[in-house]
């Protein structure tokens, strides 16, 4: 019952904090009789889930729902068209488009072991696209560089290891290209008291070793002033699975030391992405995860299944992922779970598609195309 209970609050709280915000859009939509309400509640749950505004006509519910979304999209590109020509854009100038975006995501995670674990988060990427050389202004709530090297490699980093609340702030030189490689290079400080800066470089290589397979090396080394060192590196494969690129094996073998905790973390993956409609993605994932802190280094071992559904428009998706773990911390017994999520994104003009996996694309191919 104490689970359930705090699921109903979790989901509650989410929908208050997502809608809260454009209210008085929503007022001026519902001002109609009790009774015609009424009726417009009874057909949301059967008709929410599978809206589509190009063939179904608007009823109230859908009006409102898009006004909410349209009027957070709206604040949000004001923010950063605002702050872009504020401090970047020269009078003579011609107007770019401005690709900033919010995302905001609810993710609750049970295990039959573990206990319901809710995770809120909120992500805002601001584009200055008249910052020169490329240089970007990066903001980001929720920095996982600290969480686990399975967290990551699994998508479950929440950036519970670098303190919720610590956001960071700075520069990103993105993109910058020489020879077969790629890199970024970041450098800010955590907004908070006392000041903590930090730099980041990424280095990127990706190589197609035959008609069938493409590699891609990625190192990144980082530094924080309260928590020192940290390195992680990864070596993928890619294979296409179809000719349309829809179905696409991938292998990953990856390496994270931080200075923090003083050991290796290593993780090995396989994954296959299954592109069922324009909607539906398939994720299929088996992996095996070891550290050198222990006598017992085989963390866990785990297979899943994820399901992801674009539930409305291109800014709504729905996720579920049944997994089973066998972790060290419960002995290597079975453990059974589910991660049940939300996201929402609001931009007006980045083309957002969460369903999407490619294979990457050397250097050279990328400045061909």
């Amino acid at each position: 019952m104490k689970t359930l209970k705090h699921t109903i609050l979790s989901y509650f709280s989410l929908s208050l904090c997502c809608f809260y915000t454009t209210a008085i859009n929503a007022a001026s939509l519902t001002q109609n009789s009790s009774e015609k309400s009424h009726t417009v509640t009874k057909l949301l749950p059967q008709t929410a889930p599978t809206i589509d505004a190009d063939t179904d006509p608007p009823h109230k519910m859908t009006l409102w729902i898009d006004s909410s979304q349209q009027s957070m999209t709206d604040s949000v590109h004001n923010v950063g068209e605002y702050i872009d020509q504020s401090l970047t854009k020269d009078e003579d100038e011609a107007k770019l488009p401005n690709r900033s975006y919010l995302r905001i995501r609810q993710r609750s995670i049970y295990s039959h072991r573990g206990e319901l674990d809710n995770d809120f988060k909120v992500y805002f990427k601001l584009d200055l696209p008249h910052v020169k050389r490329d240089w970007k202004l990066i903001l980001d709530s929720e920095p996982s560089d600290y969480d686990s090297l399975e967290s990551k490699q699994r998508g479950i980093a929440s950036g519970s290891k670098t303190q919720t609340g610590d956001t960071i702030g700075g520069f990103r030189l993105q993109d910058t290209q020489f020879g077969n490689w790629s890199s970024d290079f970041d450098i800010g400080i955590k907004l908070k008291f006392p000041i903590d800066p930090f730099v980041k470089v990424r280095l990127t290589r990706v190589d197609n070793i035959s008609e069938s397979w493409t590699t891609q090396l990625e190192q990144e080394l980082f530094y924080y002033h309260s928590k020192g060192f940290g390195s992680l590196s990864q070596l993928s494969g890619f294979y296409a699975l179809t000719t349309d690129h829809k179905n696409i094996f991938r292998t990953t073998t990856s390496a994270q030391y931080l200075q923090d905790d003083d050991k290796w973390e290593l993780v090995q993956q396989f994954n296959i992405y299954q592109r069922a409609t324009e909607r539906d993605l398939f994720e299929y994932s088996m992996g095996i995860s070891a550290d050198t802190d222990e006598i017992k280094e085989i963390t866990n071992y785990w297979v899943s299944a994820e399901w992801k559904r674009r539930i409305y428009k291109h800014w709504l998706y729905l996720a579920a992922r049944p997994q089973l773990e066998f972790p060290r911390d419960y002995n290597y017994h079975a453990n059974l779970g589910i991660m049940i999520e939300l996201e929402m994104f609001f931009s007006k003009n980045r083309k957002i598609d969460e369903l999407k996996r490619y294979i990457p694309k050397p250097v050279k191919q990328r400045k061909e195309s």
